[in-house]
């Protein structure tokens, strides 16, 4: 779940399928699916807890808390909890992944909604390039 939606924002945008349409691609690029999961016998039973934990895992405890803190919740983040956010080639093995594919990500995942990546930037994104190449010359076909 994207920040504005775990901390209640009054007013949200497409920027919320963005960020779902990033942690889908995450997903592919770790390939891994859950990226993070809490397993049934975990003693986590509130739902902005969990849904806080693996944020805090990728992004580190000094974002979320800055996060929250622009939706009026104060935070207090386990010590174990890493400070700061671990890079996407950390999590992403493949070196096979390109820069753009990462960049895009990063775009996606935009903790502050207001910054997120529109639905139109991403579709002109370079990752997209090729794709848009390949249509073009089967256009002229």
């Amino acid at each position: 779940m994207p920040p504005e939606t775990i901390f209640n924002a009054a007013h949200q945008t497409s920027a919320v399928d963005i960020w779902a349409i990033g942690v889908i691609m995450l997903s592919f690029l770790m390939k891994r699916h859950p990226i993070i999961s809490l397993n049934n016998t975990s003693k986590v039973k509130n739902f902005t807890i969990a849904n806080l934990i693996p944020l805090a895992l990728i992004f580190g405890a000094k974002e979320i808390k800055m996060i929250a803190h622009e939706h009026g919740y104060g935070i207090l983040m386990p010590e174990e909890f890493p400070k700061e956010r671990l890079g996407w080639r950390t999590l992403i093995t493949d070196k096979e992944v390109s820069d753009e594919a990462i960049d895009l990500l990063d775009q996606m995942l935009c903790l502050d909604a207001d910054k997120r990546i529109s639905p139109d930037e991403a579709v002109a994104h370079p990752y997209f390039d090729s794709v848009r190449a390949e249509y073009e010359e089967s256009m002229t076909d």
